[in-house]
């Protein structure tokens, strides 16, 4: 049996507490619980159980987010201590380095209008 010896296996790091977190928003954003509870068919008791808990189910914090238009997965994904560059990002980056591009070259054009008006 083969060993992958190029990876390497770090101690997983203290997870966030996902329950505060999500007290944490609804506290600072005035969030209905009552209202949030109705939207996505839950009992209220149910819904506080949430802010109770360190962890849940990806299907959760999913759901809250599309409740809320606040992307909680993101969010907490920019806590892990991995890097990772989203398809977004890597589109984004790119967009970026062709505008710098672009600038450069009117930045050039400019330059040469510049002197050939004389200032």
């Amino acid at each position: 049996m083969e060993t992958n010896t190029s990876t390497t296996i770090q101690k997983p790091e203290v997870y966030p507490d996902l329950g505060k977190m999500l007290t944490d928003y609804f506290t600072n954003h005035s969030v209905n619980l009552s209202k949030l509870a109705r939207h996505l068919k839950l009992g209220n008791y149910s819904l506080k159980r949430y802010l109770n808990s360190e962890s849940m189910q990806m299907k959760t914090l999913w759901n809250l987010s599309i409740a809320l238009n606040h992307n909680f997965i993101a969010e907490q994904a920019d806590k892990m201590p991995v890097e990772y560059i989203s398809e977004k990002e890597k589109a984004l980056q790119s967009q970026i380095e062709d505008l710098q591009k672009q600038l450069e070259h009117l930045n050039i054009e400019l330059t040469v209008y510049r002197n050939i008006v004389g200032k």
